[in-house]
């Protein structure tokens, strides 16, 4: 009861207007069971909505329309801040790239650099997709993307199917992590056997990982983890398309990767040669760039490609 009286007096600090007792009740459940948890908190004014994000996720929100709906939501007035994700707007360079930021990364993880950082993507992998390797299939049916995941150099798994609009990438062999969860747990995938310790320790932070899902305005990441994600895709960022950066997403935050509807032109960098331009790389907790210790995707520990279906 005192905790319920105690969030009741942070709603109220957040701008809330009163809150009945059973809504209050859901309110308290819904942050007891934090990102795992599933149960919607319906019927809420929109400045419940508000105040609960502020109180419990994030503090600077200044109003609804910097968030957005994960797909798992039933109820388009929940107010469970943990079925919404903010807003990563991609217009800004990323804090990890900025010069004093990638100074301060590149001394903490100077330990963890490969020889394979040393050397670009498109230097080693001029063309096409990594994820076909050796198993491209010509028909894609009902699919709207194929994933498949990799640490550092090697495929771990086959590559995954997508029907459902709404996909999970996630770790925690199943456990809270994939209570309720359809998609790919990486932890079901095996050992390799020779793991080295950064794998291991960057698998063991996926957590609830990401959803990816098809929405009317395009693809949309939501970073579910409580660890950055990275994400290189052209069609995030038009005007520096040919530098392929790569952007931050934070935890709680969600990105639009790719609109089928308005897909990139063709891409063609000197020397390298044509880019697919149907492809997005995540990484997840260890970004990559020509700013960052790892040159390459594929010196990231774990990472994820996204291989999304042709324009029909």
């Amino acid at each position: 009861m005192f905790r319920r009286r105690a969030l009741r007096r942070r709603l109220a600090a957040g701008g809330a207007p009163h809150v009945p007792e059973d809504q209050l009740r859901g309110l308290a459940r819904a942050l007891d069971a934090g990102p795992a948890g599933a149960a919607c908190v319906p019927d809420a004014e929109p400045a419940l909505r508000l105040a609960a994000a502020r109180v419990s996720r994030y503090p600077d929100l200044a109003d609804l329309a910097e968030l957005r709906r994960l797909p798992h939501c039933c109820d388009h007035r929940c107010c469970n801040p943990y079925h919404y994700s903010r807003l990563c707007e991609p217009e800004t360079p990323p804090p990890p790239y900025s010069r004093i930021a990638m100074d301060d990364v590149k001394h903490k993880e100077q330990d963890e650099k490969t020889e394979d950082a040393r050397r670009t993507d498109h230097e080693r992998l001029a063309t096409g997709s990594l994820a076909t390797d050796g198993e491209e299939r010509q028909s894609w049916e009902s699919e709207w993307c194929r994933l498949a995941y990799w640490e550092l150099t090697q495929r771990v798994g086959r590559q995954l199917g997508v029907r459902v609009r709404a996909v999970d990438v996630f770790g925690g062999a199943g456990g809270s992590c994939g209570q309720g969860r359809h998609g790919l747990c990486v932890d079901d995938l095996g050992d390799r056997g020779a793991q080295v310790e950064q794998v291991r320790k960057t698998r063991a932070k996926i957590g609830l990982g990401v959803t990816l899902s098809l929405e009317s305005d395009g693809v949309w990441l939501y970073n579910r983890s409580q660890e950055p994600v990275f994400v290189s895709s052209p069609a995030l960022d038009a005007a520096a398309a040919k530098a392929l950066l790569v952007w931050r997403v934070a935890p709680g935050h969600c990105l639009c990767v790719f609109d089928p509807g308005s897909p990139p032109p063709a891409l063609s960098l000197p020397h390298v040669g044509p880019v697919d331009n149907t492809s997005v790389r995540i990484s997840f907790a260890k970004g990559w760039g020509p700013k960052y210790s790892r040159r390459d995707v594929t010196a990231c520990p774990c990472w994820l490609e996204v291989l999304l279906a042709p324009a029909s």
